[in-house]
């Protein structure tokens, strides 16, 4: 009797399974249309060939299905965001020497720093530092336990004072952000003290600038001014797991990252580099990459908002535009434009309004400082050198600047007023620029010649080397500068002491200025800071080293599948100042919004002419859904299978 009714449930059982594998079957075709047809044909036979082989087969077909599922999950799992950079190029992994925004980028991100600016870049966001004590000549910092180094070594305050004295050294580009600091010293494994001289700057110059590198690495170099740092081993969210000079860097998240809330969602950033800003939107709207920066043409832009897949940023700008004389007294330049008189003749005839409007359209603003207005420093009280092409000539006449029988003027020494005008070749607006003041200056007897080349040919003219010293030997660049918005370190440009650490590009050398700035490091109000600052950009406007032209709004574009990221933070996220933006970018889900909830704004134009560069070796995948999770048809699937074999467990149970 009781093995007659054990039958009667293992074929209720087995009627159950029966229905279940009509469910697993329509399960499985469609996931087999997608990924194998074999299983379907194995699935046909299950169904039709008797219930007594059912129970069997059914876990042979589950096995069938999951085990082909699992694979492709797994080989779906990585999460690639690639962000295309047309700006200056990458010149070194080094943070201590580099000045290239995209360089400092990197480093934001494989690095970590005591703290850093939040996006109001007016407080401050614990790094390595989980909390300070800071007063107007000495600063505490408490440092976290658990912070590792990539090779699995502890950050310690050790780390900590030796950086910070690295970046002290006279070869350190960020010898100006640590001017101030007079002695450092270790209280214990995971605390540091610093002595300073009185300042209200040191939060935002010194401790957001320094990165913390491994001191047992470093303190084995030979020579760490000329030291490249590849591969970077930091203790940031991402490691550096590939590079190929010209070409991209891949970042690889750090799983072991010590601030779990800033693990990263995806699993790699591929930053690729463009030679210019068309071949980039290019690769854009081609799909090869998932975000430009620092910037795209109003062109591509007005483009791109109608283009469903993708979007547009305008956000806070950060980056501007000049001119840079060289002004340096021993510089291999035209010596005619060390003249006061010619600079400031040569900027009146200029019309930076027309510029503006030429380069970008309503995408940008005039500018007459050194300081964008984003900056808390800016300077709003200085006024523009009018454009007036007949007060320009009358000025050069007056100096005894004659017109040559060539139509050329020439100096009282006999010097022609020649010039040459370097510009990045990746920057097709700012060429534009400079042809358009060629001619305006055409206008005065002034000859200048445009020549557009990549930035790494225009640093080695600008900061020619003979015999271990830098002679400049350019007559003008038309560059950029991506300025941070809490801090007035860009001022540091001008002091005579930045000609040999490869950051100014004019030369500029004037010892007043030089004392005014330390004045400014050494005030002890924020309203004392403003106020030398704003004289020191009085000076340069007397003086014109630097000829301003426009600041820019953050203008990039985006691939809509990815999200997370703040799309008003100043520079925009993809401008190389956003140290959140790769950590925080994830996949856009279902039931997601599929952008960041920051819309951007909209105001008002180059097509793109080279194709885009090879692309890494690396894979490229596009996975099924955020950070590559189960789907819920296998979900289903799992759950199914767990409910039948409660079922035909407890039925087993009740016959023992």
């Amino acid at each position: 009797m009781n093995q007659l009714l054990f039958r009667d449930d293992v074929l209720m059982c087995i009627e159950l399974i029966f229905v279940f594998d009509w469910l697993v079957f329509v399960t499985i075709v469609s996931q087999c249309l997608i990924y194998s047809p074999k299983p379907i044909i194995f699935s046909m036979w299950c169904l039709f060939s008797g219930r007594k082989v059912t129970l069997v087969l059914t876990l042979l077909l589950i096995s069938s299905l999951i085990i082909p599922f699992l694979s492709v999950y797994a080989a779906d799992e990585e999460v690639i965001f690639r962000v295309g950079w047309d700006g200056t190029s990458f010149d070194t992994f080094n943070p201590f020497t580099t000045y290239a925004q995209v360089s400092g980028w990197v480093s934001s991100n494989v690095y970590d720093y005591l703290v850093r600016f939040n996006k109001d870049y007016a407080s401050y966001a614990p790094d390595l530092a989980e909390s300070w004590d800071v007063n107007a000549t000495t600063a505490i910092f408490h440092l976290v336990r658990n912070a590792t180094f990539h090779d699995g070594k502890p950050v310690t305050a050790e780390d900590v004072k030796y950086s910070f004295e690295l970046a002290m050294s006279n070869w350190s580009r960020l010898g100006p952000n640590v001017e101030m600091i007079t002695s450092i010293e270790v209280i214990d494994n995971y605390t540091v003290k610093f002595n300073f001289k009185p300042t209200a700057l040191f939060m935002s110059m010194a401790a957001t600038a320094i990165p913390i590198v491994p001191k047992h690495i470093w303190e084995a170099v030979d020579d760490p001014a000329t030291y490249p740092d590849y591969p970077p081993i930091g203790s940031g969210p991402f490691k550096v797991t590939d590079y190929k000079e010209g070409q991209y860097i891949e970042l690889t998240k750090n799983d072991n990252y010590f601030l779990t809330s800033r693990i990263p969602n995806v699993d790699k950033v591929v930053l690729e580099f463009f030679s210019d800003v068309p071949s980039a939107t290019q690769a854009l709207k081609a799909g090869d990459i998932d975000a430009v920066g620092p910037t795209i043409t109003p062109t591509d832009a007005d483009q791109m908002k109608s283009m469903p897949d993708l979007d547009v940023v305008v956000a806070p700008g950060i980056l501007y535009y000049y001119m840079a004389f060289n002004v340096y007294p021993e510089g291999a330049g035209n010596p005619t434009l060390r003249d006061k008189t010619v600079r400031i003749a040569l900027a009146h005839a200029v019309n930076v309004t027309e510029a503006t409007l030429l380069a970008w359209h309503g995408y940008a603003k005039p500018l007459y400082t050194v300081l964008p207005s984003s900056n808390a420093f800016h300077n709003p009280n200085i006024s523009p050198y009018e454009f007036n092409l007949t007060l320009a000539a009358k000025m050069l006449d007056d100096a005894g600047y004659k017109v040559g029988g060539d139509g050329v003027r020439v100096s009282p020494e006999g010097v022609k007023m020649e010039y040459t005008i370097l510009v990045p070749s990746s920057m097709p607006e700012a060429i534009r620029v400079a042809q358009q003041i060629a001619q305006w200056w055409s206008q005065i007897n002034v000859k200048a010649e445009v020549q557009a080349m990549d930035t790494g040919s225009m640093a080695a003219i600008i900061w020619a080397e003979e015999n271990g010293t830098i002679i400049p030997k350019h007559d003008i660049d038309l560059w950029d500068w991506f300025v941070d918005p809490g801090s007035p370190l860009l001022l540091s440009v001008f002091l005579s002491t930045e000609l040999i650490t490869g950051t100014s590009d004019s030369g500029y050398v004037n010892p007043d200025y030089d004392a005014l700035y330390k004045q400014m490091l050494n005030s002890t109000t924020f309203d004392e800071v403003r106020a030398k600052a704003f004289r020191l950009q009085e000076i340069l406007h007397e003086d014109l080293p630097y000829l301003p032209l426009y600041e820019v709004s953050a203008l990039q574009a985006y691939n809509k599948k990815f999200t997370g990221f703040d799309l008003d933070w100043p520079g925009g996220p993809f401008g190389g100042n956003d140290w959140t933006v790769f950590y925080k970018v994830r996949l856009a889900s279902a039931g997601q919004p599929t952008t960041p909830t920051q819309p951007p704004t909209s105001p008002p134009t180059s097509s793109p002419t080279t194709p885009p560069p090879q692309s890494p070796t690396s894979p490229t995948t596009t996975p099924t859904g955020a950070g590559g999770g189960f789907t819920s048809t296998a979900l289903a699937i799992i759950v199914a299978v767990i409910v039948l074999v409660i079922v035909i467990l407890v039925l087993v149970s009740r016959r023992k």
